[in-house]
């Protein structure tokens, strides 16, 4: 009998609007009922994300070797200013010996063959040897010039001088570019993996926020959209979204260029990205609406209580809702929290303990 009134009591409330709540301060806090602004900047500027502060990429050049190195000697560390051809630090392999030594092997064959060829060249046009003998020992010298500049090259690559790439304990690393130093090996003894970069040397302090997106929240994060510090500062903006999910964590990566604010390279920062929101709709938290039988309600504050008002739900995120804003002047306080407690009241639930 008691659930056939009560049934009645809401479809009574559905037909003709809702009565406002009488409730003060006190009795809405024991209820553990909260006031926010419908326009909440906690709320559309997003939830919080992880985001790993780097150097921007676009602005920096890395060194790295084919193989694994060991790091023998360190002369420069992470964020020093440096210039072109610096040396760095001193690293060691079997490898790297067996190329320098057919670094030096090619280029001493190399001497040879184009001293052979220069005499063949002047014995060709004196008419001593033929043409034929003189093209053999000229291709010989240049085949061997390619693979003396292949070797060149690939310690180059490694960030060594190929004129100079012996040091005090191995081998040479020099800076490519003038910079700030953002990757540097820090230990010696240090192990570096084949293809991982030892070296990055970054032309400007521009940073960037690498933020690791949930799969499922990801439709609301934009190229342009704007990002916020913990404390509510803006920092700067989204320039590119992934469309690669990472399967280990089921997330996409957001790049945000930073503009504002102070970060260091290699913190873990919490930052907030403001989502795309409609026209003409508020984000309310998700603790702000509540089902009552069809409607969806909030509790608008008033001089005596709360006024129950039905709105529409345009779209459902995580912990969140977007409502039409129409009948809403935007100055508006809501309440949050326990609502069913105010679903009870307007229900004739509990009106003994809030009156």
């Amino acid at each position: 009998m008691t659930r056939y009134i009560l049934a009645l009591l809401i479809i009574f409330s559905t037909l003709y609007g809702y009565k406002e709540v009488r409730l003060n301060a006190v009795q809405a806090q024991g209820l553990g009922i909260k006031d926010i602004p419908i326009k909440n900047p906690s709320i559309t500027r997003g939830v919080p994300f992880n985001a790993f502060i780097d150097f921007d990429n676009k602005d920096s050049t890395t060194q790295s070797s084919t193989f694994d190195v060991v790091v023998v000697a360190i002369y420069r560390r992470e964020g020093e200013q440096i210039q072109q051809g610096n040396e760095i630090c001193e690293i060691s392999s079997n490898e790297l010996n067996n190329l320098f030594f057919e670094l030096e092997n090619t280029q001493n064959k190399h001497r040879v063959a184009e001293e052979i060829a220069k005499k063949d060249k002047d014995l060709f046009q004196a008419g001593v040897i033929s043409q034929r003998e003189y093209q053999q020992s000229y291709l010989a010298s240049r085949e061997l010039y390619l693979k003396l500049s292949q070797l060149r090259n690939t310690f180059k690559l490694f960030g060594i001088d190929p004129d100079k790439p012996r040091g005090s304990f191995g081998f040479r690393v020099v800076a490519s570019a003038s910079g700030i130093l953002s990757v540097a090996p820090k230990n010696t003894g240090e192990k570096i993996p084949a293809f991982t970069p030892y070296v990055r040397i970054s032309k400007n302090n521009n940073l960037l926020a690498r933020i690791k997106i949930p799969l499922s929240v990801s439709d609301y994060v934009l190229p342009g959209s704007r990002v916020y510090s913990e404390k509510g500062q803006y920092v700067g903006d989204v320039s590119s979204v992934s469309v690669v999910v990472d399967k280990n964590n089921n997330s996409i990566t957001a790049i945000a260029d930073l503009k504002e604010g102070v970060f260091r390279v290699g913190e873990i920062a919490d930052v907030y990205i403001e989502g795309k929101q409609p026209k003409g709709t508020y984000i309310v938290p998700s603790n702000a609406v509540i089902k009552n039988a069809k409607d969806n309600l909030i509790f608008i504050k008033t001089p005596n209580g709360y006024a129950p008002k039905v709105v529409q739900i345009i779209e459902k995120r995580s912990k969140s809702f977007v409502i039409d804003g129409k009948g809403f002047k935007g100055n508006e306080q809501i309440a949050s929290g326990a609502l069913v407690a105010l679903k009870g009241l307007i229900n004739n639930i509990g009106v003994g303990e809030a009156q």
